[in-house]
């Protein structure tokens, strides 16, 4: 306890650097304390509120409801928890897993998702929008058999790795084997580095110029400089060196390195989780280079070539490769310890999630097999793409061509593959069945095994499929409701079929295109047999002087829809 004056002055120094919400909960406690005349308890149960406790309280945005009082309640809590906390941070006192780790656009908030399990019954769970795999990974928390479908080589790519856990009783041996072939790698980087500077000046490549605030990254993922996508296959010269390092430590490792452990329960391996951490390595040090000059960027150039010069004369590595090797360790060090939690949460026995990469409207039959039978599934919980407002797979393409592009040295093999062959199957990568090991398993997703094309001619599942994109809009806006509306019905007619009776649905989406998207979804469920149970909508407007309605926000939807028993 400290007097309520010395709070009231700690309250108005840490202002600026306390989470809005908790400085004004302060200075409410400050403001008790003083009219009572009595001292501020610090750390009380009153200033831990949870954020299910904030969230069963009216927000300040403008709420509605449809539906019985009991479900309304919980879907607002959702909701509001949605869009007190946005994504991908989870809130305080939710467990954080592998929520968040490597970026993709939008997304369901990890503890709203957790929220509305609650009026969904049964222990399995489909996600026909998977995108970055918080539903499946909420729902795996919850001991449930979970299946997730997108169309998206980078949805289905996230997903995998952020749902992926060693197999049972393997937990700590096959975290100190990726820990230490990441320090393997990271030992050998000055033989890396000598050897890819090498390789450059054999084959002729431009050479020395060292990476600059103009190189690439997300939004331009081909340097302008001379260096190109021909010079490294897209990825910065700093980080070619750790890449090739990886490579050799997973190829080649030494004695001291333990055997290599089993593959794991999910889609990928421990050796493929190393390259996810490299690429989410090379995605975080990208973030906001390019984008505008820092002062002295001469200097910086020529300070930058003297330390490669001295680099080459010493034969090691640069600063900024060996910059690249810290991060990518410390990348590996946070997912061993974020799937260590995730395995905490998740009961035993829980079976690893089927992630299918396709158009959850038009599954071949091949990839159909992966999921279960019709009227079998308990529940689904997804995010439908919102009408006109993103191009999920041209982010794709982007991301694939920039970090991903650390992925591999050239399109001829995957990373993982101990003999560098590539299935001819036009299918290959297409789903990461949870019952495949070993071999079987290696090289399946498509991310993987899809080289990034020098010329931009990225193969039909890197450019079909999506609906409800704002490219469709911008190419025929008249025409785009109608269609917006028909692609609606048609894919909550495929969970439709795949609910077993008195499954239930539960539906964020935003509106986009003058579109209604709550009336939209309700109406595509009515069309398929779906009866609505309950929905919320959330917005946050301002009225004008003129008495003129803007929207500061856009306005959000929760609708539950269930399919009726026989």
């Amino acid at each position: 306890a400290i007097p309520a004056a010395g709070a009231a002055a700690a309250a108005r120094c840490g202002a600026s650097i306390l989470a809005p919400r908790r400085a004004r909960r302060l200075v409410q406690l400050v403001r008790s304390a003083t009219a009572a005349g009595g001292d501020v308890e610090v750390g009380t149960a009153a200033e831990r509120e949870t954020y299910l406790e904030i969230a069963s309280r009216p927000s300040r945005f403008q709420e509605s409801q449809w539906g019985p009082e009991d479900v309304c309640v919980v879907l607002l809590e959702a909701m509001r928890v949605q869009w007190n906390h946005g994504y991908p941070s989870t809130p305080r006192g939710y467990p954080r897993t592998t929520h968040g780790f490597h970026e993709y656009p939008a997304g369901m908030q990890a503890a709203a998702a957790d929220r509305i399990l609650d009026v969904l019954p049964g222990n399995s769970l489909l996600d026909p929008f998977a995108g970055g795999g918080t539903s499946l990974v909420v729902g795996m928390s919850k001991g449930r058999e979970t299946f997730g479908v997108d169309v998206s080589p980078l949805a289905a790519f996230v997903a995998t790795h952020r749902t992926w856990r060693p197999a049972p009783g393997a937990e700590t041996a096959t975290f100190e084997w990726m820990r230490a072939t990441a320090q393997a790698a990271s030992d050998g980087l000055d033989a890396a580095a000598v050897a890819s500077r090498e390789e450059e000046s054999s084959a002729n490549l431009p050479g020395l110029e060292p990476e600059t605030s103009e190189s690439a990254s997300e939004e331009n993922p081909e340097p302008r400089g001379k260096s190109g996508a021909k010079g490294g296959g897209g990825v910065p010269r700093a980080w070619r060196a750790i890449r090739r390092s990886l490579r050799t430590a997973l190829e080649s490792p030494n004695a001291d390195t333990a055997a290599p452990p089993p593959p794991g329960l999910g889609g990928t391996t421990p050796a493929q989780a190393l390259w996810f951490c490299l690429s989410v390595a090379l995605q975080r040090s990208q973030k906001g280079r390019g984008k505008r000059r820092k002062r002295g960027y001469k200097n910086q150039r020529r300070k930058a070539r003297a330390e490669t010069e001295s680099a080459i004369k010493e034969q090691s590595a640069t600063e900024a490769e060996s910059d690249a090797a810290a991060l990518f360790r410390k990348c590996v060090d946070e997912y061993c310890d974020r799937v260590n939690e995730l395995c905490a949460f998740v009961p035993v026995g829980t079976p690893p999630p089927v992630i299918v990469n396709g158009d959850v409207r038009n599954l071949p039959e091949a990839l159909r097999r992966d999921l279960p039978e019709d009227s079998s599934i308990a529940a689904a919980l997804t995010s439908p793409p919102y009408p006109g407002v993103y191009d999920y797979l041209s982010f794709a393409r982007k991301v694939r061509a920039g970090s991903g592009a650390a992925l591999m040295d050239d399109g001829s093999r995957s990373p993982g593959d101990d003999d560098g062959s590539r299935s001819p199957d036009p299918d290959d990568g297409s789903r990461s069945p949870a019952g495949s090991d070993g071999k079987d398993r290696r090289g399946t997703l498509r991310y993987f095994a899809t080289a990034v094309p020098g010329d931009r001619s990225w193969p039909d599942e890197w450019n079909v499929g999506e609906f409800g994109s704002r490219r469709e809009l911008r190419r025929d806006p008249r025409a785009f409701k109608e269609a917006w509306q028909e692609d609606q019905t048609r894919w909550i007619r495929v969970v439709a079929r795949a609910l077993a009776p008195g499954g239930r649905v539960a539906i964020m989406i935003g509106d986009g295109a003058n579109v209604d998207t709550r009336a939209s979804t309700v109406d595509a469920g009515a069309a398929v047999g779906l009866t609505h149970v309950a929905s919320v909508s959330m917005a946050l407007t301002h009225e004008t002087a003129e008495g003129l309605v803007w929207n500061a926000a856009r306005r959000e939807h929760l609708v539950l829809l269930e399919k009726p028993r026989d």
